[in-house]
């Protein structure tokens, strides 16, 4: 079933049902049909085993939906299919209804089908560290700060964990929502960096900030020691970049239920740069994180406490990027998860600019940040500047001054 893949095409917008039909395999002699049904949510599935396909086609109807699925599927001349379900939200939801407790994990899909409608099921706010975090159409800032030697644009900046504090405060009087703080560089080629040393860089530094602030924290691990360590100290929230996959470290989310960001990545740092490929990025980023987020709920992590992170730039080519850039709307619809984005000062802007020194490439990652629809929560350097571009879009597209 993890194989299985969809993908909202339309939520009431035109489509070209003739290529949709040529794409299934379905019989041509059904476009007038569905060429009458247009202001309609359209949502695409893909490795469907045929039985379940026409499992599918038949709980749909039963729903007052339908579905294009090939025109095989009942010869058995086909073992897989997609299909294209399609009808109003309404008979779309009842259809999946119908699809509770049917074999090929049809049961499972129904609750993605839901997560793709129901986009307003998502949370309204984050709760870190006792914090209350609205979410809204402007996103909220993660503001970085990382304490390493080696971090690609900003290693080595800060001599002792007092400046470290001294900079988080800063980026929270700026705007910053939640400050994370990592122990490890994880730039292309990066090496990995033990649980003793990380702790040995991280702790200091959240003790020296929760004598001066109560910022919501998050650390930035994949090691359960060090997430463990610093929720003691005072963090509220993990963010880890292989999707809580380490052993132990879903465990503890689930035993702490805290909030966790997971990501998607592709490989190791040290090698994740080395001919990355994809045949469609964002479907295959998208089913990974969903896999993730079934997987964390099923262990007993609320979906609530879960933010998807699609890992620009981690084992992605620039295409790869700038389709799941373009993609992160759909993401939420899938997960039914808020949505962090991860861009700043990232080498694909390198590419496109021509702005090598990672330092300089604020101005084009805040580019980003006002273009990008569906984030939820960005992840960046300069906070200040962020919180301006920001200011600036919302009032030139509402009217408002912030």
């Amino acid at each position: 079933m993890s194989s299985i893949s969809i993908r909202l095409l339309s939520s009431g917008n035109g489509l070209p049902w003739d290529r949709l039909i040529d794409l299934v395999g379905a019989d041509a002699g059904c476009l007038p049909r569905v060429a009458l049904r247009d202001r309609i949510a359209v949502i695409r599935v893909d490795q469907l085993p045929a039985p379940a396909a026409s499992i599918l086609k038949q709980c749909m109807l039963a729903g007052g939906a339908d579905a294009l699925v090939h025109r095989e599927v009942l010869t058995c001349r086909v073992q897989e299919s997609r299909a294209i379900i399609y009808g109003t939200p309404a008979t779309l939801l009842r259809g999946c209804d119908s699809l509770d407790g049917q074999p090929f994990g049809l049961g499972l899909l129904a609750g993605r089908i839901r997560n793709c409608l129901n986009e307003d099921a998502r949370p309204v706010y984050l709760e870190v560290n006792n914090r209350k975090l609205e979410y809204s159409n402007i996103p909220l800032i993660m503001g970085i700060l990382n304490i390493t030697p080696d971090s690609f644009s900003d290693g080595g900046t800060f001599s002792s964990s007092e400046e470290a504090a001294r900079r988080a405060v800063e980026m929270e009087s700026a705007g910053a929502a939640i400050i994370d703080i990592g122990g490890e560089s994880t730039r292309p080629g990066s090496r990995a960096v033990s649980s003793e040393e990380q702790i040995e860089r991280v702790i200091p530094v959240i003790h020296a900030i929760r004598k001066v602030s109560q910022v919501p924290i998050s650390v930035d691990t994949c090691l359960p020691d060090v997430a463990e360590s610093a929720i003691e100290a005072g963090a509220g929230m993990i963010n880890s970049i292989d999707g809580l996959e380490t052993p132990g470290m879903a465990d503890l989310a689930v035993s702490l239920k805290i909030p966790v960001v997971i990501m998607h990545k592709r490989g190791i740092p040290e090698t994740m740069q080395i001919d990355p490929g994809y045949r469609d990025a964002p479907e295959e980023v998208g089913n990974y994180l969903l896999s993730r987020v079934e997987a964390l709920v099923e262990a007993g992590l609320s979906r609530d406490l879960i933010i998807v992170d699609p890992g620009i730039g981690f084992g992605k080519r620039l295409k790869d990027n700038l389709a799941v850039i373009r993609s992160l709307e759909r993401l939420g619809h899938l997960t039914g998860c808020r949505v962090l984005l991860g861009h700043s000062r990232k080498s694909f802007l390198g590419e496109i600019t021509g702005i090598h020194p990672a330092g300089n490439r604020d101005a084009v990652s805040h580019a980003v940040t006002v273009l990008s629809k569906g984030a939820d929560m960005v992840r960046v350097h300069d906070v200040e500047g962020t919180v301006a571009t920001m200011q600036v879009a919302d009032a030139i597209q509402t009217g408002r001054i912030l």
